[in-house]
């Protein structure tokens, strides 16, 4: 009986649970019939962006607003401002058409929703001052799709894609028309300079005098033929320039960014383009002709900001920008010995007037003369006066070398010349030692109106020879070099004497 009692007891208590659970259940779907989620695809907003007058971005920091003047737009907080049209026409298409993939009717507590502080707001006002206000709140963690309201209306809540709300999360600078650089590149530069406050200047100059076209200098004192492919190298960086992001229009406190006594990047070079020519009147099809004009682009460097981006702008230009530290470091840092040709003297002597030696107090002069001659005939083809009277005589170009005016064999001359323009340098010397000496052998390569450039070989140590040319470079080449040309060239003494 007791048993039958206990089971009675806890069948009961069952049953009061079961019906707490309904109660608690039927409650709470009550509810969901009040704030209910529907997943169907609707439109939130169509905006005629064309019709649109005034629209602006609020977050939580900061609010930007733009106003349309005629066909342009323009930034009200800053009407100076560079706002790049395009950029912004794209930000207003978006809101053309914006999609919700569900929506949340009857919500009662916005800051579920992060709709009680909206991280963004944009209001739109069109040209009939109709009004929109469009607010964007937190992002579903599961869906991906950001919480929305229009118009302050409680009763519905739009999820739409987070995309939207990042696109207008920007900043001011970012919507700034940015001013491009010239097209420059590394084969129309003439010549690159760059000046550092307090210090020498450094350039790189387009030189026909020098063997490999380009010389780098230092101040007034420091000359040194560097080598044209690497010359080349480093300035494509110059054609690499872009800006990395917009900073100010106000160019009137120049201090705040280091700019009133700056770094600069000077940078020489040459544009060549066709032009219509001048009509004779006789010509009746189109002439043109090719132009050069040489142009000129400064930049100028600041100071860094926290990333290392300087603060920069071109002199020719308006505004302030920053530039990426490693688009110029290798032009602030040149190094003349990563540049530096390794040739002593690298000249083809076709290239030359003359090339004199000294050595052993005697002076040896090499030239060269080209003519045209009549090409030598055959003898089948002189089958008969006549004949040979009415063909064209046949020409060659013809270079006999000479030393001293007699002529000499070109490949004697090219074993020990051969020795002379490879000649390289082991080592650079920036502090020149004390030479007492006289130079064992002087080579002196010459062209009118261009080259000349002496060098004088001194005996140095057991592995070195000191070369010191008329443009102020000290080098050391290999000792066992010079002997294979002392060598070459007195075996082509000896056989010019026999």
């Amino acid at each position: 009986m007791k048993k039958n009692k206990s089971g009675l007891i806890i069948g009961v208590v069952v049953l009061a649970v079961l019906a707490g659970l309904y109660i608690i259940l039927h409650i709470h779907n009550s509810k969901n019939e009040d704030s209910s989620e529907e997943s169907k695809e609707t439109t939130a907003l169509e905006v005629n962006t064309d019709e649109i007058k005034e629209i602006s971005f609020a977050s939580k920091e900061i609010t930007y607003s733009f106003s349309k003047n005629d066909d342009s737009w323009i930034y009200v907080e800053d009407e100076s401002f560079p706002l790049d049209q395009d950029s912004f026409k794209e930000i207003l298409n978006k809101f053309e058409s914006v999609h919700s993939e569900r929506e949340i009717e009857n919500a009662e507590d916005l800051s579920e929703y992060g709709l009680d502080d909206p991280d963004i707001k944009v209001t739109i006002k069109d040209q009939d001052e109709k009004q929109h206000v469009l607010e964007f709140g937190s992002v579903n963690d599961t869906t991906g799709n950001c919480y929305a309201r229009m118009d302050s209306d409680d009763k519905i809540i739009y999820m739409v894609d987070s995309s939207l709300k990042d696109a207008l999360s920007f900043s001011i600078n970012d919507l700034a028309e940015k001013e491009e650089f010239p097209s420059i590149t590394a084969t129309t530069i003439t010549n690159l300079t760059v000046e550092k406050p307090g210090e020498d200047t450094v350039s790189l100059v387009k030189d026909e005098e020098s063997a490999t076209g380009w010389e780098y200098r230092k101040g007034s004192s420091v000359k040194r033929e560097v080598d044209s492919s690497k010359t080349q190298e480093l300035l494509n960086a110059i054609s690499g320039f872009t800006w990395n992001s917009f900073v100010t229009a106000d160019t009137d406190n120049l201090s705040s960014y280091g700019l009133e006594n700056p770094v600069k990047i000077i940078v020489d070079y040459q544009i060549t383009e066709e032009v219509e020519g001048t009509d004779d009147g006789q010509n009746t099809e189109d002439s043109t002709e090719t132009i050069t004009t040489d142009k000129e682009e400064i930049l100028l460097l600041g100071n860094k900001d926290d990333s290392g981006a300087y603060y920069a702008k071109l002199d020719s230009q308006s505004y302030i920008y920053k530039i990426q530290s490693s688009s110029v470091e290798d032009l602030l840092n040149m190094d003349p010995k990563e540049l530096v040709s390794n040739y002593v003297s690298n000249y083809i002597f076709a290239d030359l007037d003359n090339v004199i030696i000294t050595m052993n107090e005697n002076s040896y002069e090499f030239t060269k003369k080209t003519e045209e001659k009549v090409k030598e005939s055959s003898d089948d083809s002189n089958e008969s006066d006549e004949a040979s009277s009415e063909e064209k005589t046949e020409t060659e170009t013809v270079t006999t070398y000479y030393m001293n005016g007699n002529e000499i064999s070109i490949e004697d001359f090219s074993n020990f010349y051969s020795i002379i323009s490879g000649m390289e340098c082991q080592e650079w010397l920036d502090n020149l030692p004390e030479i007492r000496d006289v130079p064992e052998f002087i080579i002196t390569f010459n062209k009118e109106n261009g080259i000349h450039l002496v060098t004088e070989y001194y005996s140095y140590d057991s592995n070195f020879y000191l070369v010191k040319d008329s443009k102020g470079n000290d080098c050391l080449v290999n000792k066992m070099k010079v002997k294979e040309f002392k060598d070459a060239f007195s075996e082509f003494l000896s056989e010019q004497n026999k």
